[in-house]
């Protein structure tokens, strides 16, 4: 058995996976979308394939909510794998 056979059984075991997935999706949220939209970011966090992310601009909510579709594939290209489903902007 592989050690990343090992450390996947030991993760589904403690039940951290979700955790350690929503901490890979801030760090390319943070990432993709670039300082000036991090630094209007209030919340982010993922749950069940959703992100929701808060943001403080109206504009800005309304620009990311016509580009969600392009923002989850790109998040998902970099995570490796389709873990967003639907990104809910608030």
């Amino acid at each position: 058995m592989a050690l990343k056979d090992v450390l996947d059984d030991m993760i589904r075991e403690m039940r951290i996976g979700g955790k350690m997935d929503e901490m890979k999706v801030r760090k390319y949220w943070h990432e993709l979308m670039g300082t000036y939209i991090t630094n209007h970011t209030t919340r982010i966090f993922y749950k069940q394939g959703k992100l929701f992310v808060y943001l403080e601009s109206s504009a800005l909510k309304q620009e990311l909510y016509l580009a969600r579709t392009k923002i989850i594939a790109n998040l998902n290209e970099r995570l490796q794998e389709d873990l967003i489903q639907e990104l809910i902007i608030r």
